[in-house]
């Protein structure tokens, strides 16, 4: 495995440039079971990786800054928003699987531990009172990773996340080269706006109609999926379940380049999902509309870099696109409920 990853991953020629002239003579190709060693341990020393792999601990230490900044200047090749095509083949996938008619990917934010940045600390403390860094990601059928946004503070909520990532602003902007149809749409739980292009369920209130139970059970089937990523990411590469850093743009390295991996795995044959349990029915406490979210509207200004000049115009485009998404759920659901009748 290694030795594929040295070739696809890293290369002949990494984009950063080795520093030192000892550096020359130890290629980074050697260091990368040590350092995926090290980003699969979340206690583990670099004292203790260096001895377990013969290496001095400052050789260890550079080439693992070395390589988690490779790995994170990559994940322009590995992190791809799908083309017109894939999202073809993504939507039959999940349609055949959920019945929900639309989806080319499943989204939903995970806190990344870290330890108390050196400015401004009290932004990174979430809800459990622990500093992180909030990560959003949007997943696919195969649990591939097609967007990534990482770097917001940990007391920022899932819809801020969003709203101001690119991905929003893209989808927002309806223009030649706009990355979603108007049949298409991301699934996302009760924490998200309600658009065109983000399906959310219906707030169970105690009183949801038979159709708006179909609903959300088949959309909570879809979105479920996009918690597996964060589990196996986790999982296998146990840094991010804490990583013992202070500098923010640090942390955002480890985690871009775990992911890139986990996406280098999967394009490399590597089964994260299979059919059966992308069909598997959603358990009763999965399914959305009981969760309690900040439901305050969206504001334009948090949208990624608007211009003071066109706050009105992305206001505008923010209602339009609420209106639309309020007529597409309601579409959706009925055409759900006929195919259960």
């Amino acid at each position: 495995m290694y030795s594929l990853m040295v070739r696809g991953l890293l290369g002949p020629t990494p984009t950063a440039e080795p520093r030192t002239v000892a550096s020359r003579f130890s290629p980074p190709s050697r260091h990368l079971p040590a350092c995926t060693f090290r980003l699969g341990g979340p206690r583990v020393t670099t004292v203790t990786v260096a001895l377990r792999f013969g290496v001095t601990p400052g050789t260890l230490h550079y080439f693992y800054r070395y390589i988690i900044e490779a790995l994170r200047e990559l994940s322009v090749r590995y992190i791809v928003w799908p083309s017109r095509e894939e999202r073809e083949v993504i939507k039959n996938a999940w349609g055949k699987a959920t019945g929900f008619p639309g989806v080319i990917g499943a989204i939903d934010c995970t806190h990344v531990p870290i330890n108390a940045p050196l400015e401004t600390p009290a932004n990174y403390v979430n809800r459990h009172d622990l500093h992180s860094i909030n990560v959003q990601c949007v997943v696919d059928n195969n649990l591939l990773v097609r967007e990534i946004h990482a770097g917001e503070v940990g007391s920022m909520n899932d819809r801020r996340v969003f709203r101001r990532s690119a991905l929003h602003r893209r989808m927002l902007e309806r223009g030649d080269d706009r990355i979603i149809e108007d049949d298409e749409n991301l699934v996302g739980d009760g924490g998200y706006t309600l658009t065109d292009f983000m399906m959310i369920p219906f707030p169970n209130n105690g009183h949801l109609t038979p159709e708006q139970q179909t609903y959300n059970r088949a959309l909570s089937q879809a979105r479920v999926r996009v918690e597996n990523p964060f589990g196996l990411g986790k999982g296998k590469w146990r840094r991010l379940k804490y990583l013992y850093v202070r500098d923010p743009a640090l942390a955002v390295d480890h985690i871009t380049a775990c992911f890139v991996i986990h996406n280098f795995l999967i394009i490399n044959g590597a089964a994260m999902i299979d059919d059966e349990q992308l069909r598997r029915p959603v358990r009763p406490h999965e399914i959305l509309g009981n969760e309690n979210f900040d439901n305050n509207p969206d504001d334009p200004q948090d949208i990624v870099n608007p211009n003071l000049d066109d706050a009105e115009e992305v206001a505008a485009l923010l209602r339009a696109a609420e209106d639309r998404g309020a007529e597409k759920r309601n579409m959706i659901m009925h055409r759900l409920h006929n195919q259960h009748a």
